[in-house]
Order: structure tokens, then C-alpha cells, then sequence
């Protein structure tokens, strides 16, 4: 995993044009989640990377996305996901896919997922490296946001944001917030970002060091828990604000942390969500391979799984909160990369494993399994002793119910004997001082 460096210009203004590609079903109908329709859940239709004309890692087949959202028990849903192609200065193209966790409406969330393509466009025309166009762009959403907040039509709100970039050979995140993103390496659970809360020391110290206060509950005077966010000027300082050339002032930033991963014939599937999934759903490790095990049952339908990731996150919920108290709400996308590997073929009895070699059993003959005939069995060995092994070549079993009474009861005797022993040394040492003591006297 590496970081970006920070860019040392910005994004310039858009340009007519700037928005035209290929956007999935996820940008459009995430952004009506508010409709009566959604109040329990919204869904989108699956987005297939092959369609959208995404090229794929050789070796690799071309992956999908699915995605779904949930209110959580709460009366409106401030979340927006956006998933889309990028095309990249070389000519190749890239696939983009966004979750936006927003808070205080919608308004915030709604306008950075709309206006990410665009931005994301032109910042690879004008940087040299896609960790830098990722970084500048994601940043200019935040000037996005503050214009519109002087001009007056955002009057209060902020989100977070993570966004990832996948090319055929790396998956580029940049991360505002508390969002979270796992990879599935076979199996094995690779964070794409660190989240900005603040019991991590270097995001609660930026706040300590100006004397702000810091919880896991809140920040400040405020009722938000996270220490880097798109918007939320209307918090003011000392948490935000900005000078009178624009320059960011206060320790809730908004600066993205940019991180890459390489990808290769391992990489499965990714998981990406807000907070109200890996709230109540932990860990990480235990989600991805819950997640696993589901998408070989759903046939590893990305869209079957995030609905299912969706049950799930909203049962957690349920069973951690009081009833009647309001969750969170879920946005999930799962980002199929490659079909999961074949599980292993069962190789039968499990003692066909002693006949070969260090358990390889391409040594073993196809007689070697079978059962002997009555007339191939060995002779009686004296190694049997009295109907049973002997204890230098017993194999492991359960002892029965008769047996373990036997030897309770010899335990028991043992130690009743024991005792008898100790009790009657402890009588002769008492006898002697006894004699002792008397001849002292006389």
C-alpha cells in the first residue's frame, strides 16, 4: 500500500462535455433514495464492467458491481453511491465506483456524487499520475461544496466520501470519512483505506492540539464523530472554515488519503461501504468471509450479495439497538473482480490419507482404498493383548461408558490410598515431637 502525494495545483473549472461516459444505474437511482418508494430499501439492477466497455487484466474476465441501500430505521436516507467508466489519457479506461455516507440531508452527498465524474475527468488530463488526479480531484469537491455554500443554496451539511479507481493492475482509493473498503485475496482480508474516526491518535491529536475535545461519540460542540468531511461549513470555527483566499482553516480537513493495491489473479471481489454497515457488522475478516461463503450460494451474483450483506447489516442492527432507537444508514456495493476458485474435490475416507506419502495422493493405487476380502485379512497380531491393543500401539478413541467408570473408580482408589499415607506420616511426625518434647521436660 502506498499514499499519494499531495498535487500542488487544483482542479480547473469544468468545461461543456466534461460529464459525457458511461454512468451505471447506482448514479441515478441512489439519488432518488429519498422517493416513498425506497423507505426500507433501494436497490439498483446490476452493473456489468463488460457492458460499460471496461477492459479487463489480462488473464482476467471482465467484473460486475451490485449494490444496495437500506433507511436503517431512520426517516431519510443520506447516503448516494455512483458507479461509472473513467476514460484515462492513454486511451485505456479505468472503472470508478463511490459511496458518499452524508449527514445533516442529503444535499451534500447528492451534489459530490454528481459532480465526481466530471471532476475525475478533467484531473487526469492535467496530472502525470492517477494517485495525484485521484487526490486533486476528490479535494476540488470540497471547493464544489464551499461555493455553493457562499452563494447560499447549501445552507448545512457534509459527508464523507470513499472513492476507488480499478484499473487491470491496481485499485486506487482516496477516503474522506469513516467509509470502508475490504479485498478479498483469497480469502484473506486486505483494507483498501484507514477510516478517519477519532480513536485513531493522529486524526484525534490534530483536534487536541488546537483544544478541541474528542470522543467516540462526538467532536466538539458538534454531533458528528469524524474527523475529515466534505462540507459542514455551516459548523463554523474553530472546526472549519476558510480564509479570505479560500485556504481551509480548523482541523476537520477535508484532505483525501490516497492509497493504491496492486491487484493480480488473487484479487476476488471488493466490499465497499458506509459506516452503517461495519458498525454493526464486525469484524472485517468476518464479513469477507461470510461474504465469500454467500457468493458461491448466490452464484456469485454481486447484487444477490450486497442485498444479502444488506439483510444482514439491518439484523445486526436490530439485535445491538433498543427497539424503537433509530440505526444508520446502509449503503453497500460488492465489485465482483474474478469467479472464485473451484473448492477442492472430496478424496473420501479420510484413511486412504495413511497409504501415501506426505498425503499425496496421486501415490496411492485404486486397490489402496478398497476394502481387504474376508479372505485377504491379516493374522491376529500379538500385539493384541487380552481383546484389545496394547497401550504402545493403541490407536486414539473414546473410551466407553464402562471403561470410564473403571477408571474413575481406580483414580478414586488411588487417591484415597494417597491420602491414607499422608495422613498416617503426619500422625507419626506428631507422635515423635510428642516423644521429644517429653524428654526435654525430664
Amino acid at each position: 500500500m502506498s499514499a499519494a502525494a499531495p498535487p500542488s495545483a487544483s482542479v480547473q473549472p469544468a468545461s461543456p462535455g466534461d460529464a459525457e461516459g458511461d454512468v451505471s444505474p447506482a448514479a441515478s437511482q441512489s439519488s432518488q433514495a429519498n422517493g416513498p418508494a425506497s423507505r426500507t430499501t433501494a436497490r439498483a439492477s446490476q452493473s456489468n464492467g463488460s457492458s460499460s466497455g471496461l477492459e479487463a487484466a489480462p488473464g482476467l474476465p471482465a467484473f460486475s458491481v451490485g449494490w444496495a441501500q437500506s433507511y436503517g430505521n431512520r426517516p431519510y436516507q443520506d447516503d448516494r453511491c455512483v458507479d461509472f467508466v473513467l476514460q484515462l489519457p492513454t486511451g485505456s479506461r479505468a472503472h470508478v465506483w463511490a459511496v458518499a455516507d452524508g449527514h445533516h440531508q442529503h444535499h451534500v452527498s447528492e451534489l459530490v456524487c454528481a459532480e465526481l465524474q466530471a471532476t475525475l475527468n478533467r484531473a487526469v488530463t492535467q496530472y502525470s499520475s492517477l494517485e495525484q488526479a485521484l487526490y486533486a480531484a476528490v479535494s476540488h469537491l470540497d471547493d464544489v461544496v464551499f461555493a455553493r455554500h457562499v452563494e447560499g443554496q447549501l445552507v448545512t451539511g457534509g459527508t464523507t466520501l470513499i472513492v476507488h479507481v480499478l484499473t487491470p493492475t491496481h485499485v486506487y482509493t482516496a477516503n474522506v470519512g469513516d467509509c470502508k473498503s475490504v479485498l478479498s485475496s483469497r480469502g484473506a482480508c486486505v483494507e483498501l483505506n484507514t477510516c478517519h474516526n477519532p480513536n485513531v491518535p493522529s486524526e484525534r491529536d490534530r483536534f487536541q492540539a488546537v483544544g478541541i475535545y474528542c470522543s467516540a461519540d462526538h467532536i466538539g460542540g458538534s454531533d458528528i464523530n469524524v474527523c475529515r468531511t466534505l462540507g459542514d461549513y455551516d459548523l463554523g470555527m474553530p472546526l472549519k472554515g476558510r480564509d479570505a483566499k479560500g485556504q481551509q482553516l480548523g482541523p476537520l480537513i477535508s484532505e483525501p488519503e490516497v492509497c493504491v493495491i496492486p491487484i493480480d489473479e488473487m484479487s476476488e471481489f471488493v466490499i465497499t461501504a458506509s459506516d452503517g454497515l461495519w458498525d454493526y457488522y464486525a469484524p472485517e475478516s468476518s464479513v469477507l468471509s461470510d461474504t465469500r461463503r454467500t457468493m458461491r450460494r448466490l452464484e456469485e451474483d454481486p447484487q444477490q450479495v450486497a442485498e444479502w450483506l444488506l439483510e444482514e447489516a439491518l439484523q445486526h442492527q436490530q439485535r445491538t439497538l433498543h427497539p424503537g432507537t433509530p440505526g444508520d444508514n446502509i449503503t453497500v456495493m460488492v465489485v465482483r473482480l474474478q469467479p472464485l476458485p473451484p473448492l477442492p474435490r472430496s478424496t473420501g475416507s479420510r484413511l486412504c490419507l495413511m497409504k501415501g506419502s506426505s498425503g499425496d495422493l496421486t501415490s496411492l493405487k485404486p486397490s489402496d482404498s478398497a476394502s481387504p476380502r474376508n479372505d485377504e485379512l491379516p493374522a491376529p497380531s500379538p500385539r493384541w493383548e487380552a481383546g484389545r491393543l496394547s497401550q504402545q500401539h493403541s490407536l486414539p478413541r473414546q473410551a466407553s461408558q464402562q471403561e470410564s467408570q473403571l477408571l474413575w473408580r481406580s483414580a478414586s482408589a488411588r487417591r484415597a490410598s494417597a491420602d491414607q499415607r499422608q495422613q498416617q506420616e503426619e500422625s507419626r511426625e506428631q507422635q515423635q515431637r510428642r516423644q521429644s518434647n517429653g524428654s526435654c521436660h525430664l
